[in-house]
């Protein structure tokens, strides 16, 4: 299932929105980037990692394209690495 994660901001904060729903959030001011937050986020609880699709919706920053950016790396690199994983256990 698609699962579509708009990244934007509110007020100080850049947020990561699924279904209208703050799912994870990194401070403007401070910029740190909480991995369990991240991971709970987007893969706890049995979450759906095959069609994750993130939509940059402030692209006319420079600050917030960095940090988009960024996510999309790490989701990228992850969503790979997991899929390598699943299929070493299928040929297993």
């Amino acid at each position: 299932m698609k699962r579509i994660i708009r990244f934007n901001e509110v007020d100080d904060t850049y947020i990561c929105k699924e279904n209208d729903e703050n799912i994870f959030c990194i401070s403007k001011s401070e910029l740190k980037f909480d991995v369990k937050k991240f991971y709970d986020a987007f893969y706890g609880n049995d979450k759906d990692f095959s069609e994750i699709v993130l939509e940059n919706c402030i692209q006319s920053d420079k600050s917030a394209n960095r940090i988009f950016n960024c996510i999309e790396k790490l989701v990228n690199g992850i969503n790979e690495k997991l899929s390598e994983l699943e299929q070493e256990d299928v040929d297993e």
